[in-house]
């Protein structure tokens, strides 16, 4: 009779045990993302602006989504990215994927890999930065001459399609993000490079006239090593804007502070007015035109600068019409196709002209690990 009673409470203990301790299966998710894209800038004064290229790249994303409830999930895998050069492939480029999420409906936060554009206009992220990483890392956009810096592709956390970091978004009472990431490790050749931005927008109050504010502080520091002489000086960028932003109008002011050397020269000073729109043609395409004008009219000593946007926008003036088709087909197979177009005047007050072409072909492919 004791030995029934000691095993009838075993069973029970364990039983009690069990149950308290079981953990639901987490849902899992297992996601493929694949991009083929060629880009092709032909522009005049590529020296103030960009260098004319011809680009070809394959980038291509396997990951595990994993989540645990429905307020924690866990982004796990990697990525590839192949550059078509006369060098592949050496320069083949392997990026780990680890991203923690916590959130529900209204915040959200992410440290670790972290994608996605801040929802910046094209006056401080140049939107290519997201297309042709390695290229936009190059220091042809960065305000620091050729002959100090080399770049490789196999130096580490180069800020591109991915950064590192952390960013807190949230979605109620309007729609913002705070994020801090390191674009490049200080290095014996490199300074370190991070960047922190800031943007709000009151996205209740309408979809086309949608009050916004953006800030962003990007960062060329490091001293932990004997850097060599002709190193990149510290470099130090703020740039801000205000007024209207979304999908289909933006009126915004810019200004910005540009420290080329924070220890040996001043800051410049630079302000303009952004203006862009999207007009939707029937089904057939959509126009962006946009125009930029610089304070450098009211005051020669003002430039604005923002190291991260689009270096078109250095410009006194810029004027474009933009020309972009996006297919959708089943399958999360996507072709999209742009013709970038636009003129500018320089300092000296000569003319330029800007006929960039972009086709990007992506395929995205999500399958069920485990059961729901």
């Amino acid at each position: 009779m004791r030995l029934l009673a000691v095993i009838f409470l075993s069973l029970s203990i364990l039983s009690w045990g069990a149950s308290a301790y079981a953990i639901e299966m987490p849902e899992v998710d297992f996601q493929v993302f694949t991009s083929g894209y060629a880009y092709n800038s032909e522009n005049t004064h590529w020296e103030q602006t960009r260098t004319t290229l011809t680009y070809f790249e394959n980038f291509t994303e396997a990951v595990f989504k994993i989540k645990f409830n429905e307020y924690i999930d866990l982004t796990l895998g990697a990525s590839i990215l192949l550059p078509f050069t006369f060098e592949f492939p050496d320069e083949v480029r392997v990026f780990p994927v680890v991203t923690s999420r916590i959130g529900n409906k209204d915040v959200s936060l992410r440290i670790g890999t972290l994608t996605g554009g801040h929802n910046l206009p094209a006056t401080i992220r140049d939107p290519l930065m997201d297309m042709t990483p390695v290229v936009r890392a190059t220091n042809t956009n960065i305000l620091i001459p050729n002959s100090t810096e080399t770049y490789k592709y196999g130096d580490k956390m180069t800020h591109g399609y991915y950064e590192y970091g952390a960013s807190f978004e949230w979605f109620k009472g309007g729609k913002g993000e705070v994020y801090m990431n390191w674009q490049m490790l200080h290095t014996e050749r490199h300074r370190e490079r991070f960047d922190v931005g800031f943007n709000y927008s009151l996205d209740f109050v309408s979809d086309i006239f949608t009050p916004y504010v953006a800030l962003h502080y990007w960062h060329n520091g490091g001293h932990e090593y004997p850097l060599p002489a002709g190193t990149p000086a510290i470099t130090e960028n703020y740039v801000g804007g205000i007024g209207i932003n979304s999908k289909y109008l933006t009126i915004l002011y810019m200004a910005s502070y540009n420290f080329v050397d924070r220890d040996n020269k001043p800051a410049v000073f630079g302000h303009g007015l952004y203006l862009r729109g999207t007009i939707p043609v029937k089904n057939w395409f959509e126009i962006e035109p946009l125009v930029f004008v610089s304070g450098w009219y009211l005051n020669h000593d003002h430039q604005f600068i923002s190291v991260e946007g689009d270096p078109f926008f250095r410009m006194p003036f810029y004027a474009g019409i933009n020309i972009k088709k996006e297919f959708l087909f089943d399958n999360g197979i996507g072709l999209s196709i742009g013709f970038i177009n636009g003129v500018f005047l320089t300092e000296t007050g000569e003319t330029g002209t800007r006929f960039d072409q972009t086709i990007t072909l992506s395929f995205l492919y999500r399958t069920p690990v485990t059961k729901r």
